[in-house]
Parts: C-alpha cells; sequence; structure tokens
C-alpha cells in the first residue's frame, strides 16, 4: 500500500494492514474480538502481502508458487483455538490449511496416503463435477457457437482429457463411487458413444484420439477406451471385500491400517481436519514404530547364544591345548618324562623346539623320530644308536663316515656339489 491510498483510506483497513503484517508477533488472544469476515479480510491481505517475487520450482503443491505457507500451523491454530469462530472460515481453509498440509506431508509417501491426499469433500465435488460436465458434452451449441464447432470440439477434448486424468490418479473407493455416482455418469457417456459409433457430431470430444499418460496401464490408449478400463476397474472394486475395496494403498500400509485410513478420511471435510487426522497418524506410526523396534532388541537379547562359562578339558596330567600343540611328545606337552632339573629343557628350548617343528610342518620336512634329549640318554647309557643319513635315496656310493666317539659316526658327501 502506497502513502497516497493510505492517506485516504479508512482506519479499520490500516489497521488490518498492520495487523497482517505482523501477524505472528500477536499474542492469540488479541484476536478473540475477530468477526469472520474481519478474519477473512486479514487473511486476504496477509495472502497479498506474502506473495514471492521469485516462485519456486518446488513449492507447485503450495499456492502461488510459495516455499512455505504464509502462516506456520502452530499460529494458525493458537488463534482458532482462542476464537472458535474463525475456525468456520473457508478462505483460512483454502489460502492457509492447505499449504500447511502439502508443506508438512508429502504426497505419494507412508506419512500421507493417496487415499488421504485430498479432504472428504474435496474429492467428492471433484467427482461430481467431472459426472456433470459428461453429459454436457453432447450438449449442441447455439448461436454463435455453431461458427466455431472446431474450437469447440477442440476445449471439449482437452477438458475431457483432464477429467480422465484426475479419475486415473484419483484413489477410487466403494463409499467414492456411491457418494458421487461418477460410475453412472461414465457408463452413460461409454454407452452413448458406441451407440452412435464413428459418426459422433462435430462438437462431441474426439474419444477416439490417443492420450498419452504416465500409468503404464492407459498408455497409448484412446480417451473411450480408458474409460472402459476405468469402468472395468471401478467393476472389479465393487465386488471386492476388505482392503481391495479401496484403490492407492501403500507398500508400506497395511490393510488393516489402508482402511482405517478410509474410515478417517471420510470424516476430513477441510483442510485443517485433514491436517489433524495426518498428526495424529504421524504420532501413531512413531509409536508403534518404537514399539516394534522395542521388541526386536528384546528378542535379539534373549534369543542370542550366551557364553555363560568355559572350561578347559583336561587328559591326564596334560592340558588339552599342550597336547594339539606339541603332539604326544612328553618333553614338549609339560606332561610326565619332561625334566625340570639340569638334564631337562629349560622353557625356552621348549620354545625353540615348538617353533622348529612348526617351521618343519610348514616346509613340509619330516620330523626327526628321536629327539636330543633320548640321544643324550643313549649316549650315557653306552647304546649306539644308528644316525639317519638325511638322504633320502638310501645310497651309501658317494658317502663318507666318520667316527665321533661314543658311538656316533658323521656321514658326509664324497665330492662336493655342482
Amino acid at each position: 500500500m502506497s502513502e497516497v491510498q493510505r492517506k485516504f483510506s479508512s482506519l479499520a483497513s490500516l489497521c488490518q494492514h498492520v495487523i497482517a503484517k505482523n501477524l505472528e508477533r500477536y499474542p492469540p488472544e488479541c484476536f478473540c474480538s475477530l468477526a469472520e469476515n474481519e478474519w477473512d479480510s486479514i487473511v486476504r491481505l496477509k495472502y497479498k502481502m506474502t506473495d514471492p517475487k521469485i516462485k519456486t520450482v518446488n513449492g507447485g503443491l503450495l499456492s502461488g508458487g510459495r516455499s512455505k505457507p504464509m502462516i506456520n500451523d502452530k499460529d494458525i491454530n493458537s488463534i482458532e483455538s482462542k476464537n472458535p469462530l474463525l475456525a468456520k472460515s473457508k478462505l483460512a481453509d483454502s489460502l492457509v490449511w492447505k499449504d500447511c498440509v502439502n508443506f508438512r506431508f508429502k504426497t505419494e509417501g507412508s506419512s500421507r496416503p493417496r487415499i488421504m491426499r485430498c479432504p472428504w469433500g474435496v474429492q467428492v465435488s471433484k467427482m461430481q463435477q467431472i459426472a456433470n460436465d459428461l453429459p454436457l458434452f453432447w450438449k449442441e451449441p447455439k448461436g454463435e457457437g455453431l461458427d466455431n464447432v472446431e474450437a469447440i470440439n477442440v476445449a471439449r477434448t482437452k477438458k475431457l482429457r483432464s477429467h480422465i486424468q484426475v479419475l486415473i490418479t484419483s484413489p477410487m473407493s466403494i463409499p467414492l463411487l456411491s457418494e458421487s455416482t461418477i460410475g453412472k455418469a461414465v457408463k452413460k457417456f461409454i454407452k452413448e458413444c458406441k451407440r452412435h459409433g464413428s459418426k459422433l457430431p462435430a462438437w462431441v470430444p474426439e474419444v477416439n484420439g490417443i492420450h498419452d499418460t504416465p500409468n503404464p496401464a492407459y498408455r497409448g490408449k484412446s480417451l473411450l477406451a480408458q474409460m472402459e478400463i476405468l469402468l472395468s476397474s471401478w467393476k472389479t472394486l465393487a465386488s471386492a471385500s476388505g482392503a481391495s475395496t479401496c484403490h492407492g494403498r501403500h507398500r508400506n500400509t497395511s490393510e488393516e491400517q489402508h482402511m482405517q485410513d478410509l474410515e478417517t478420511v471420510q470424516q476430513c471435510m477441510d483442510w485443517r481436519k485433514l491436517f489433524a487426522a495426518l498428526s495424529q497418524r504421524e504420532q501413531l506410526i512413531i509409536k508403534s514404530r518404537g514399539a516394534k523396534m522395542r521388541r526386536i532388541r528384546e528378542d535379539l537379547e534373549s534369543d542370542r547364544h550366551k557364553v555363560q562359562s568355559t572350561k578347559t578339558k583336561q587328559m591326564g596330567n596334560r592340558k588339552l591345548g599342550s597336547r594339539l600343540l606339541y603332539g604326544d611328545a612328553p618333553e614338549l606337552s609339560g606332561g610326565q618324562g619332561a625334566g625340570t632339573g639340569a638334564g631337562g629343557l629349560s622353557k625356552l628350548g621348549k620354545l625353540r623346539k615348538a617353533s622348529n617343528a612348526q617351521n618343519a610342518r610348514v616346509v613340509g620336512k619330516s620330523l626327526p623320530k628321536t629327539s636330543t634329549f633320548g640321544c643324550s640318554v643313549a649316549s650315557s647309557t653306552g647304546q649306539k644308536r644308528k644316525v639317519s643319513s638325511g638322504f633320502s635315496n638310501g645310497s651309501t656310493k658317494n658317502q663318507r663316515n666318520f667316527s665321533i666317539g661314543d658311538g656316533k659316526k658323521l656321514t658326509l658327501p664324497r665330492k662336493k656339489r655342482k
């Protein structure tokens, strides 16, 4: 509002301009004295003042290309709770609450199913409008309309296409069919088209033309064929039972929840009631998901295998682990026969023995049948032991034996290896 307009405007309009500009700053109690028409004037003025200069691409669902509602849901809910008379405003419902629903609850998601895309009153009015327009397509133009029959045919064909697109995208249910009588209107229109055949009047829409649609079930078919598919699906819907009596169930929504959504949306005649129903539904879903995750954690805790206690199995005087590591040799496993005095091996010697045995297993060599401890015992008792040559072929032609005392011999090759 310019300065010149403000000079000649009334005091009431100036007050409404100030209130609309600073609406969020006033406490809700200040709006208790407003009448419904005064509140509509403030809302209409607020809508004009917040009209964005640059339209956002993602704000297609919001009115006027907005990125957010002009009044958030908390503020308008507190204002209408203080003054219930303002909750009857249809202007605030269409300009404010509709944007609040589309802004908070995204369409085609689990938080907002297709059946709750619009209030029940809006869905019924759309279907009734289409049902009333279908017979008018057969009405012959009079007067000046006879000169522009081709233009009338193009306009009616475009309108029929938009109506069919609405019917394809709208989730149909038995209550909506019975309340809007859209099924009878479509059936009469198809019957009339078939009665005329290919000789349709010039002012009737071109029902045999191809109408492309994103839905693959209707893609590449004529308008008449698409209407026949719609009517056939509605007949199937009427003969079904349970959750199948309503289209548009999300894959993450159970059949019980789907039927409950259908009952809930029938009680939402405007956008503010739909917002309250969706908010309550969201809280119940969050609560049920929390309980589901809690049950999963409890089941994991109860079904998980737990080791209460462990015991090392023993065999005789030796532990099973030492037996598996060192074999049955008592001098390696630490069992009976292993000396702990001067004649026995120390702990470091046992580790060396174990390391050599492990390396021999890795390389693939055969372990010696007797240990150094056994050789020492044999030498002390005077027994002669046969020393292995270390050659696998068993030939002694190129070998030389040397006596080193105490009945021991050393075998060496006769020639140097090349």
